[in-house]
């Protein structure tokens, strides 16, 4: 909980810097985002803090229920009035001045549905029809979010279906069968759009279009640069000055290196990397398999939202336009990692309590 609350705290002061002069400019108040995000972190705190104490048995009950209703939250995203678009996609529907983002609940109900059906299967026979279908409902579920289109998140969900699979024990021929189908999509769902394809290009060689796909990474590597060792100081990078499109979301972390320097970026890389290091002990310490299965699911979209991020802005992997979570703007995605955490320390309480209670026996 520590590793949270300072990144809320960094997400608001990284905020702030990001956008307060963008923000007076089109809004009339340097404190439009970070207002609005104080609001949403105080909300994901108390949320998380009551999922804490939520049972994560209970989720087992509901997971099949759950999962329709994500269904339905995200086709309601293509429906007219009620969906929200936004730079070509529909991903987004508006409530009361509120963007809800229903493919990032399916960072929660996705690991949980799998969960449960792993479970299952660990205790019981699938008869060819379960499978048939619950294999359908979790394609058709991943079909409507890349077509909103959102091949980012539709790419960590399968990423983690896999690996549930692999800690389960699956066959073999399941995984690799999976890894091919999944790679052939990703694939397919990469070259069928341009700016995808340029986004890759702009990967492999950034500089053979500098004004065009490639500009976002070489900003982010001369905010890098000119950050140095130490950093410019809090509020006082140059990227954010309309340098560096999207700096309060995608690429926070390169105003981080900017203002804090190659030190106070190392700094939040530690931390992300022990933060996912407590998340992955919580699956690997459950009680139960199905308590071991869900864990490693948000553990992993997680850690992989993090890894994403950073290798985007850095260079190391093609930019995905997945927000640093905790930190970036974006209100969705905020309430949605706090209700992870929050499931995860419930496990979390729950195994300690069952090892302690097994102590006590012997």
């Amino acid at each position: 909980m520590t590793c949270v609350i300072l990144f809320l705290l960094l997400g608001q002061v990284m905020l702030f810097s990001a956008t307060g002069v963008p923000a007076l400019q089109r809004y009339g108040s340097e404190f439009y985002f970070v207002s609005r995000q104080a609001v949403s972190a105080v909300l994901g705190f108390l949320l998380m803090l009551f999922l804490s104490k939520v049972k994560y048995q209970f989720w087992y009950k509901i997971s099949y229920a759950l999962f329709a209703f994500e269904v339905l939250l995200v086709a309601a995203t293509f429906i007219p009035g009620v969906g929200h678009q936004a730079q070509g996609a529909s991903r987004w529907i508006r409530i009361e001045g509120f963007l809800l983002q229903p493919s990032e609940l399916a960072k929660i109900v996705v690991p949980l549905f799998v969960a449960r059906l792993l479970s299952e299967y660990k205790y019981e026979a699938f008869s060819s029809k379960k499978l048939i279908f619950s294999i359908s409902a979790v394609f058709l579920l991943l079909g409507l979010i890349i077509r909103q289109p959102d091949l980012g998140t539709t790419t960590l969900l399968v990423l983690a279906i896999l690996g549930m699979f692999f800690i389960a024990g699956l066959s073999l021929m399941y995984l690799l069968t999976g890894f091919l189908l999944g790679g052939v999509g990703f694939a397919a769902a990469l070259l069928h759009y341009e700016y995808r394809r340029k986004r890759l290009f702009a990967f492999l060689n950034p500089w053979a279009d500098p004004q065009g796909s490639g500009f976002q990474t070489i900003q982010s590597f001369l905010s890098f640069y000119s950050g140095g060792v130490f950093g410019s100081g809090i509020g006082n990078g140059n990227s954010k000055l309309f340098y560096l499109p999207e700096v309060h979301t995608d690429f926070i972390f390169s105003l981080i290196g900017e203002e804090l320097g190659f030190i106070g970026a190392v700094v939040v890389v530690v931390m992300f990397a022990y933060f996912s290091y407590l998340l992955f002990r919580t699956s690997f310490k459950a009680a139960d398999p199905f308590a071991c299965y869900f864990a490693f699911g948000l553990a992993f979209l997680l850690t992989a939202q993090v890894a994403v991020n950073l290798g985007g802005v850095t260079g190391l992997l093609p930019i995905k336009g997945l927000p640093l979570p905790f930190i970036s703007w974006g209100r969705s995605a905020l309430l949605v990692n706090l209700s992870m955490v929050g499931i995860l320390l419930n496990i979390v309480r729950q195994s300690s309590q069952s090892t302690a209670g097994m102590s006590s026996e012997q």
